[in-house]
């Protein structure tokens, strides 16, 4: 088994294009580029070869203000990366023992997917993904909602009713609303979103426009009284609807539950196979009855100690906040 590393871009392209085959939105190389080009951390690309060929991969990025590697391309926010189930290639389970065994020190991976029953123990449960599978209530909106108490449902129904009226207006991918989106994100919490940073902030941008382009971008507005009241940013690919990015205007109390109501509706509808709400322990997710999906981390022992230590609140502190019924960022 021999180890080698590639920094080189465009041969870290090669590898990706080769070995990953995309089952989320995340695993395109073309939206990770979209980070990569305003963060521009170096790549390292970690390959384990045998005399049969390439037996595993794990794409890093050294983030140099941490002194720190962590999944390509390395979006830091407070210390964390953003992107969730990065693609890693090996042949067999054994070879990814091997890849997490030949990591470089200070090495700091989250959002690892493991399939089926397999176990490693290297990993430990970093947090939980939130997620709904439609075909699980039939496509049934009916069925969906037997998962809440009749107190419950009724209450989100008043909600919905109260909040939009008779003068609603849902629009689909106008792209110029990614302005208000930050707006709305940075008014209400100033450095604390995680838009304040100008490099996630053009990147996200990127994103908007690499994705409708290729006629994956799901971005939806709501109009209430001819004011912008909500925003919310995802994708649909491979039949997974990922919703990952939101904001909410602090005026529309509830709006949250009309913008959740409306993504479980149109996945129904679609008849989407997975609608992911990503990570992030918040007391909407569990409200809403989503299913959790654990994933893990991997975390070199040279950085174990400060994991454990008080970090700073990152952005999967904010995301998704703005579904509960104050007018917080998600």
């Amino acid at each position: 088994m021999e180890k080698r590393v590639i920094t080189d871009l465009a041969e870290c392209m090669k590898l990706w294009h080769t070995l990953v085959r995309p089952k989320h939105i995340f695993d395109l190389w073309d939206f990770r580029i979209c980070f990569h080009s305003h963060f521009k951390n170096r790549p390292f690309f970690l390959i384990l070869e045998d005399k049969d060929g390439i037996a595993g991969m794990l794409p890093l990025s050294f983030v140099e203000d941490l002194d720190m590697f962590v999944f390509f391309p390395g979006e830091i926010w407070q210390g964390k990366t953003w992107l969730e189930r990065t693609p890693i290639y090996y042949r067999n389970e054994a070879f990814l023992h091997e890849l997490l065994f030949a990591c470089p020190e200070r090495t700091y991976l989250r959002y690892m997917e493991v399939q089926g029953d397999n176990h490693f123990p290297e990993l430990a449960v970093d947090e939980t993904g939130y997620v709904l599978y439609p075909e699980l209530i039939h496509f049934d909106m009916a069925q969906y909602w037997k998962r809440f108490s009749r107190k419950k449902y009724k209450d989100i129904i008043k909600t919905v009713s109260r909040v939009t009226g008779d003068n609603k207006a849902f629009y689909i991918n106008r792209v110029e609303d990614f302005d208000h989106l930050v707006h709305m994100s940075l008014t209400n919490f100033g450095p604390n979103s995680y838009l304040y940073d100008d490099r996630f902030r053009r990147s996200l941008r990127d994103v908007v426009d690499f994705l409708d382009r290729r006629g994956l971008l799901r971005m939806v507005s709501l109009e209430l009284r001819g004011e912008r009241a909500a925003i919310d940013m995802g994708a649909l690919y491979g039949g997974i609807y990922t919703v990952f990015l939101g904001a909410t205007h602090p005026d529309f109390l509830g709006v949250a539950k009309v913008m959740n109501t409306h993504h479980m509706e149109f996945a129904c509808m679609e008849g989407i196979s997975k609608v992911d709400f990503l990570c992030g322990d918040f007391h909407w997710k569990k409200l809403w009855h989503l299913d959790p999906e654990p994933l893990y981390k991997f975390v070199t022992p040279e950085l174990m100690a400060e994991q454990e230590m008080e970090l700073p609140v990152t952005y999967d502190d904010f995301r998704f906040l703005a579904h509960t019924d104050a007018p917080l960022q998600r």
